[in-house]
This record gives structure tokens, C-alpha cells and sequence, in this order.
């Protein structure tokens, strides 16, 4: 296993040499570039717990930005991949990105305006209260996967911090979905892909989906600490010890350090991670995640005005 002290950087030289040839870098090794895998990759060389990017990989990081800018879409959207302009679940990720860098105003308020106006379905209410047999309310709107379906807890949260990154914290729509994020969390701590409850069995909590709900929480203005939160930490910090799938335990950790709740032992355990699947073709997105996660920086979760 790499030491905890140079696995980030075996894990930076191996996501810098996975770009294609478009600039860009893909889910799995020769595949077409798709936009979440080149923003993680993007976001994990930023935000490593190395020293300053050198000079190439600002460049590869630049250069995959301005490849997002390819595929946005004229209605703000950008898509998931450049023949597969459909879905738009990946905006959120491409605004993360083009702010960080500072890049792209005029394209990142066309994607914001497109991913404001877009609204999971309402399911109506089956019992008093607003509450349905899956246990949430279906009458709060938050963000779809794909348009004319459900919202549920992943593109929601990644869209309010996306959009609280733009300065867009106090739109009803992002309250409505702090609402949903804060609604879906289970009675026992952590958050589910979107459901509470199936046929009255509490579902389990998952560590991806419970990370980005505590960033998303994480972001609002002075981290106001909602009730969910502290079961959600209990369980993360109980459960991640075990977990190495690099994806599941990137996003809890992330979400740990939004909140100062991650233990010091999380390097290891990212380390560890990075040994047992950093050489699988299919872990770009992972990669960068992991780097992404071995860093102390919140940017994401500070809203500002650009």
C-alpha cells in the first residue's frame, strides 16, 4: 500500500495521464470524455493535499473547462456527454468547476438559470400531513435526475451547492430543496438515495448520499445545524472505517470535513482506498474524488457573489 504521504501523488500522475485527447477525461480508459468524471478529476488536482498544482496541471485543468464550455447547451445545460447532450444532471458539476476558476460568468449564469427552473415532480400526498407510504413528503420540489421524474437526494444537494457557490443561497428554489434534503433524512441518522421509508421499513443510509447531504446542509450561511445532522455524523463516522469503495468514501468524508467532524484517521483510510482500486480503468471519477477528499478546502461550501 502507498504511504499516506505520497499516494496523492501516484494518484495525481495517474489521473493526469487518463485525459483523452480531447483534454477531457472519461469514466473508463478509451471511452468517450464525459462532464462528472473531468470536473472530479478537475476538482481533485485543484484540491489535493499536495503543494500548489504545477504549471501542467493548471493547464490540463484549464483546458478541460473551456471543453465543458463545448458541450453546454443554448439553453444553460450541459449534458452528459457530447453525443449524449441529455440529461442535464451534470450542470451543477460544470458550475463548480468554471467557479472555482473564475472562468465562464456569462455561461455559469446560463447554467444556473436552466438548473433553477428545473423541478422533480410532485407526488401527492396520501395521507395527512403531505406524507406519502414512502415516508417523505412529495410535495416538496427539489432536483430530478431526469426531467418529469422525482426529485431525489443526490442532484438535489449537488445543486443547492452549486447554486449557493453563485450567490444564489436566498432563491426559494434552493430553499425548497435544502427543505427536501432536510425532510429525506432517516429517522436513525443519514440519508438514503430518497426514500425513508418502503412499505414502513425504514430504508439504510448509504455514505455517498449522506455525504453530499451534509455538504449541501454545510452550505448554508453560518452552517445552521439542522437536527439531522449529528445522526448523520454519528453514522459516517461509524461506517466509513470499513468503507473503500472510493465514490462512497470520498463524498463521506467530504461531508465529515464540511462540518470539522473527520477524524485524522481518514487519510489512511483514502489511502487504502487508492491501493486496493486506483489502477482499475473504470476509476477516474473515484480518483478524483479521492484527492478531492484528502484536502482540508471547502470552497464549494462558502457562498460568495462572482
Amino acid at each position: 500500500m502507498p504511504a499516506i504521504s505520497d499516494w496523492s501523488e501516484l494518484a495525481r500522475g495517474d489521473l493526469l495521464s487518463r485525459r483523452e485527447r480531447a483534454g477531457a477525461w472519461s469514466y473508463s480508459a478509451g471511452r468517450s470524455p464525459a462532464a462528472e468524471p473531468t470536473v472530479l478529476a478537475c476538482l481533485g488536482l485543484l484540491e489535493s493535499r499536495l503543494k500548489p498544482p504545477a504549471a501542467v496541471t493548471q493547464k490540463a485543468v484549464q483546458e478541460a473547462a473551456h471543453w465543458l464550455l463545448t458541450i453546454q447547451q443554448e439553453d444553460g445545460s450541459v449534458g452528459v456527454s457530447p453525443s449524449l447532450r441529455q440529461p442535464g444532471w451534470p450542470t451543477p458539476y460544470a458550475i463548480l468547476l468554471w467557479n472555482v476558476l473564475g472562468l465562464a460568468q456569462e455561461q455559469r449564469q446560463r447554467a444556473s438559470t436552466w438548473l433553477l427552473a428545473q423541478k422533480g415532480t410532485v407526488v401527492p400526498a396520501a395521507r395527512p400531513g403531505g406524507y406519502s407510504p414512502a415516508g417523505h413528503d412529495g410535495t416538496l420540489v427539489g432536483w430530478p435526475w431526469t426531467a418529469g421524474t422525482h426529485s431525489w437526494v443526490e442532484p438535489t444537494a449537488l445543486s443547492i451547492i452549486a447554486l449557493r457557490a453563485e450567490g444564489l443561497g436566498n432563491h426559494p428554489r434552493v430553499a425548497q430543496g435544502t427543505l427536501v434534503i432536510m425532510d429525506r433524512a432517516l429517522p436513525r441518522g443519514g440519508w438514503n438515495y430518497g426514500n425513508t421509508l418502503v412499505f414502513g421499513r425504514e430504508l439504510r443510509p448509504q455514505p455517498g448520499p449522506t455525504g453530499l447531504a451534509l455538504l449541501a446542509l454545510a452550505s448554508c450561511a453560518g452552517k445552521w445545524r439542522h437536527r439531522s445532522v449529528g445522526p448523520a455524523i454519528e453514522y459516517l463516522r461509524q461506517t466509513l472505517p470499513t468503507v473503500r469503495a472510493p465514490i462512497s468514501l470520498s463524498w463521506g468524508v467530504l461531508g465529515l470535513r464540511a462540518w470539522n467532524a473527520c477524524p485524522a484517521a481518514a487519510l489512511s483510510w483514502l489511502a487504502e482506498s487508492y491501493a486496493l482500486y486506483g489502477a482499475r480503468s473504470d476509476m477516474t471519477a473515484g480518483l478524483g474524488l479521492l484527492l478531492w477528499a484528502s484536502s482540508e478546502a471547502h470552497w464549494p461550501l462558502r457562498e460568495h457573489k462572482s
